[in-house]
C-alpha cells in the first residue's frame, strides 16, 4: 500500500545525496479507529498508541447524516454524504530526538490517494503554530505532497496535528505521512544503479494498485 511514498522518499534520498534518511511518522497499518457520525453537531475523538482521531460533523443540508473517518488497511479515509461538511483532525506525538542531532533539510511527505470532486484543506500544526497549509483539488489521484520545515522544528518534539476539512460531500483518503532529512551521521552507501531502478520501480508499480468507491 505505501510503495509510492517509499519511492518518493527513497529518490528524495538519491537527489539529496546517499546520506539521506526517512523516518515514518504514520503508515495507518496498526491502530485500526472507526468514527461514524449520524448528526449535525455531532464528534468523536478515539485515541490509541498510534495516534488521536477526531471527527465533527459541521453542517449538513440533505438528511440523513453519514459522516465517517477511519484508519484501516493502510489508509486513513475520510466520506461525507450529499451536502455535509465534517472537520476531521489526526495527532501524534513526536519525541525529542525523532531525527539525527545535526539533521538538515527537513521535509514532510505524504500522498493523497484520492479525493472526489470537491476541495480539502489540509493544515498541519506543531504544538498548535501552523507548518503547512493547502488546498487539495479535487479529483486529485496519488499525489505526493512535500513541504520543508526548519531544520531545528524537531528538535524538543511536539505534538502534530494534522486538520482536514473541505467543500460539501468531500471525501479523502491519504496514504503514509513520513519525514526526510539528511543526516550528516550517516556514512554514505553505494547504491547499485539496477537496484536504484528496481526500487522506483516498485513504487511505481503500485500506484495502479490503489483505487477506492465514493461513499
Amino acid at each position: 500500500m505505501h510503495k509510492k511514498l517509499i519511492a518518493a522518499a527513497f529518490g528524495a534520498l538519491l537527489s539529496a545525496g546517499a546520506n539521506a534518511g526517512f523516518v515514518a511518522i504514520d503508515t495507518f497499518d496498526s491502530g485500526d479507529q472507526s468514527i461514524v457520525l449520524n448528526a449535525v453537531g455531532a464528534t468523536d475523538t478515539q485515541t490509541n498508541a498510534e495516534r488521536s482521531l477526531s471527527a465533527t460533523v459541521d453542517s449538513s443540508t440533505v438528511p440523513p447524516v453519514a459522516s465517517t473517518a477511519s484508519v484501516v488497511g493502510g489508509i486513513l479515509d475520510v466520506t461525507n454524504g450529499t451536502g455535509e461538511i465534517s472537520t476531521v483532525t489526526v495527532g501524534w506525538s513526536l519525541a525529542a530526538g525523532i531525527v539525527p542531532a545535526g539533521a538538515t533539510g527537513l521535509q514532510f511527505l505524504f500522498t493523497v490517494l484520492e479525493s472526489d470532486q470537491n476541495p480539502t484543506s489540509i493544515e498541519f500544526t506543531l504544538d498548535g503554530t501552523q507548518v503547512f497549509s493547502e488546498s487539495i483539488p479535487g479529483g486529485t489521484v496519488n499525489d505526493d505532497v512535500a513541504f520543508g520545515i526548519a531544520d531545528d522544528l524537531l528538535d524538543a518534539g511536539g505534538f502534530l496535528e494534522l486538520t482536514l476539512t473541505g467543500g460539501s460531500g468531500w471525501d479523502l483518503a491519504l496514504d503514509s505521512i513520513g519525514l526526510n532529512f539528511v543526516d550528516p551521521e550517516t556514512p554514505n552507501p553505494t547504491v547499485p544503479e539496477p537496484i536504484s531502478l528496481a526500487l522506483v520501480g516498485l513504487g511505481l508499480a503500485g500506484i495502479a494498485g490503489v483505487r477506492r468507491r465514493k461513499a
